[in-house]
């Protein structure tokens, strides 16, 4: 049985579970470093690489491995790919020692970039062209139900049953996805240009969702990496701490639902809202307290989660002909603001303390959304006419020669 164009739910369905098994993957190891790090032999900082140096394979190997497999079909990718995070997550739940563990992350990393290269065109191409905002945001909601509900679980039967059950679970339920993709998921070529990703950057509407994409996670991460230890500074109370770490997810789940609503009816608009309302919620964090705190915390969750499917549906929508490129330099971009955000975030709280933090993280965030509006006002601003530049040129004006150039 194969998935046809009257059944996209179901495609929409397995890609949304294939999104929350890689991102619980590629987070669980926050989750249960004490255990890792007993089971292992290894400090806590060397398990934290798992997930650290699992970002960076992400940036360097995404870019040309997406080109080798541009004319893989997406089908056939994905099926490859969840063999891959099968094979990994089952060599980590047997790791004997931590380089075996980490010999185990490169393998599941290795296929984790490409794999989301190509999971937002994937779903796009699933449903019509006017839902393909509400099929984005299904798969990005696999995102926010790792961070909810994937990883919390994950640790709590790491913590009940060791670390190494975890794993094992996301390799048995990987090996299943496997088999639902090869059936229930339609076949569908990628584009076949290997210069995709060089056409890609010269488009200007992808290089700003680009750059926006590396501000945003940037920000977005130098705050909350160490979210913990700034809400242990700014509040005392540990319940509150847990509180707010909830509240944050489950608004993610609302973030998401929202901006498949609004990904379709002006991406642009939405997301420079949206990116103020993120910097707004951050920059103010320093000025609250207790339940006011928590509600911030909510606006933020609420926010951030509704921007990666605002970021990339823009992408798409303004590079149709380029989609598996601009994917994958999403991707990259992502990765790279996540590295970059949790060195910057970590450098500030060794040097100044957590109090600067909300302002560090704010400050790339707004200028995301300085980036896109200056694109937006640039996409807005009519051609020259053909006949002003060449008047320009008959009368030697030299501001219409260099125009016309």
């Amino acid at each position: 049985m194969e998935l046809t164009a009257r059944r996209p739910a179901v495609g929409l369905a397995v890609l949304f579970t294939v999104a929350l098994t890689t991102i619980t993957t590629e987070t669980l190891p926050m989750g249960l470093l004490p255990q890792m790090s007993d089971g292992l032999g290894a400090s806590q900082d060397r398990i934290g690489w798992l997930v650290g140096g699992y970002s960076l394979v992400i940036i360097v190997i995404t870019m040309p491995l997406a080109t080798m497999t541009a004319r893989l079909d997406r089908r056939r990718l994905l099926v490859l790919i969840m063999g891959l995070f099968a094979v990994g997550n089952a060599l980590l739940a047997i790791a004997p020692n931590y380089p075996t563990a980490l010999l185990a992350r490169l393998v599941t990393a290795s296929g984790h970039g490409v794999l989301w290269s190509a999971m937002a065109g994937y779903a796009a191409s699933l449903v019509t062209r006017d839902k393909a905002g509400r099929a984005v945001a299904v798969v990005f909601a696999g995102n926010s139900a790792a961070l909810t509900a994937g990883v919390p679980l994950g640790t709590l039967l790491g913590q009940a049953a060791g670390w190494r059950t975890g794993f094992a679970v996301l390799s048995g339920l990987s090996a299943l996805l496997l088999v639902a993709a090869r059936i229930l998921l339609p076949e569908q070529s990628a584009s076949p240009a290997p210069s995709g990703l060089r056409g890609a950057l010269r488009l200007p509407s992808v290089r700003i969702v680009t750059a926006a994409t590396a501000l945003v996670m940037l920000g977005q991460f130098t705050l909350h990496t160490y979210l913990v230890p700034y809400l242990g500074d700014a509040d005392q109370s540990g319940g509150a701490t847990t509180v707010a770490l909830f509240v944050f997810g489950a608004a993610g789940i609302l973030g998401v639902w929202a901006a498949g609503l609004l990904a379709d009816r002006g991406t642009g608009r939405y997301l420079l809202v949206t990116l103020g309302l993120h910097a707004a919620a951050i920059a103010v964090l320093p000025a609250t307290g207790g339940a006011v705190t928590v509600a911030v915390i909510a606006v933020w969750g609420l926010a951030y989660a509704a921007l990666p499917t605002l970021l990339q549906t823009f992408a798409l929508k303004t590079a149709p002909h380029a989609v598996a490129a601009a994917s994958t330099l999403f991707i990259i971009a992502f990765n790279l603001g996540i590295t970059a955000g949790s060195t910057l975030g970590g450098q500030t709280l060794r040097l100044l303390g957590p109090g600067p933090l909300p302002v560090a993280a704010a400050l790339p965030v707004l200028a995301a959304a300085a980036t896109i509006a200056v694109g937006l006002h640039r996409a807005r601003k009519p051609p020259r006419p053909a006949h002003a530049r060449q008047t320009g040129a008959a009368t030697g004006d030299p501001a219409a020669a260099r125009q016309r150039a």
